[in-house]
């Protein structure tokens, strides 16, 4: 953006220093040569005017996104600390909350797989098969599978 201010900028100067010589121009032609480049100068001055306002329009854009990006982090950092990593049965992890969070928050597990991307999506329960009930992210297809009496609880032992 400096360099597009210093061509506008240095557009000017020049103009100035035209209008200068136009003050010494004694024929009509030459008055006329110098107008030309006069006008010449000040649009180039525009033009630089002009780019300079883009960038710095672009430069708001950017910065207004990355202000965005930071509330959404910090956000999902606050929620990050709700919860904590559990072994629900034999291997089968999923994110919990924290006991001094919950609330009167209902049981629930939450992908691991999802929850290390920033994003909070619930394992649901898909059915059950022999001994076993099966529960699945619909965000990233990832699957796990408990013994069928297993359901998310706050119980320590769960």
């Amino acid at each position: 953006m400096l360099a597009e201010i210093s061509a506008g900028l240095g557009s000017l100067k020049a103009a100035k220093d035209i209008v200068q010589g136009l003050n010494a121009a004694k024929t009509e032609a030459a008055i006329n040569g110098v107008k030309i480049e006069l006008q010449g100068l000040i649009l180039d001055a525009q033009q630089g005017l002009f780019a300079a306002q883009e960038a710095q329009s672009a430069d708001a854009r950017r910065i207004a996104q990355l202000e965005q990006e930071i509330v959404h982090l910090k956000d999902w950092s606050a929620e990050q600390q709700r919860y904590e990593l559990k072994n629900v049965w034999r291997g089968a992890m999923a994110y919990m909350l924290k006991p001094d969070v919950r609330d009167g928050e209902p049981a629930h597990w939450l992908c691991a797989n999802c929850f290390n991307q920033r994003r909070k999506s619930f394992m649901l329960f898909k059915g059950q098969h022999g001994g076993n009930a099966s529960y699945g992210c619909d965000s990233c297809k990832s699957t796990m599978t408990v013994d069928y009496r297993r359901k998310p609880t706050y119980d320590e032992d769960a």
